[in-house]
């Protein structure tokens, strides 16, 4: 089981070999240190549970890390509490999930949200653009799924199947291939898919 805990630090342009520009995001994946080991007989399922960005001379009797991640999978043998994980446990060519939080947009309107229709404005068409967001009057009421103005963003994205093109282990930088969900200096985990 292979997973880590990263920050979004923007995305750039590499060369391969046969000279193909590849557009790659550049996140920073600092040391995690391995916080729990959740086993088949004491909890029911298998997991790691890693922390990231200890909080120093702030930690309390209970929080200790600024991020904690739980991943699933099989735990390897020689893992223990205190334990860290770096880049290094990555390889250059390796698939991996990516999770990250979208860009919140605030509240937007059905064309923005939801890509709708507008009305034209001309040519006598008064009559087409009003009415209400309800049924027929049988129902009465709004059905379930209707695209309405709301909310948009902020939403937890997953990508899989995202190629890892670089690792530098020590400056502990990764870089994968195409975007990432998220603004810069946003956190995003990595698992092996």
């Amino acid at each position: 089981m292979k997973g880590i805990i990263g920050k979004k630090m923007g995305m750039a342009q590499v060369f391969d070999e046969s000279g193909k520009v590849i557009p790659v995001t550049y996140l920073s994946c600092e040391p995690n240190t391995v916080f729990d080991i959740k086993t088949v007989e004491r909890d029911g399922y298998s997991s790691l549970v890693l922390g990231s960005s200890p909080l120093g001379k702030r930690e309390t009797k209970t929080k200790k890390f600024r991020t904690l991640k739980e991943f699933s999978g099989n735990v390897d043998s020689d893992v223990v509490i205190g334990s860290s994980v770096d880049a290094s446990a990555f390889e250059v060519g390796e698939f991996v999930s990516v999770v990250g939080t979208s860009k919140g947009k605030g509240f937007q309107g059905r064309v923005r949200r939801h890509n709708a229709n507008v009305a034209r404005k001309t040519h006598g068409t008064k009559a087409i653009r009003h009415g209400s967001s309800g049924s027929m009057c049988i129902t009465a009421r709004s059905q379930k799924g209707l695209r309405m103005s709301g909310r948009m963003g902020n939403d937890k994205v997953t990508l899989r199947s995202v190629e890892i093109v670089r690792v530098d282990a020590e400056r502990s930088i990764i870089a994968v291939k195409g975007p990432v969900p998220g603004a810069i200096n946003s956190i995003v985990f990595l698992k092996k898919s």
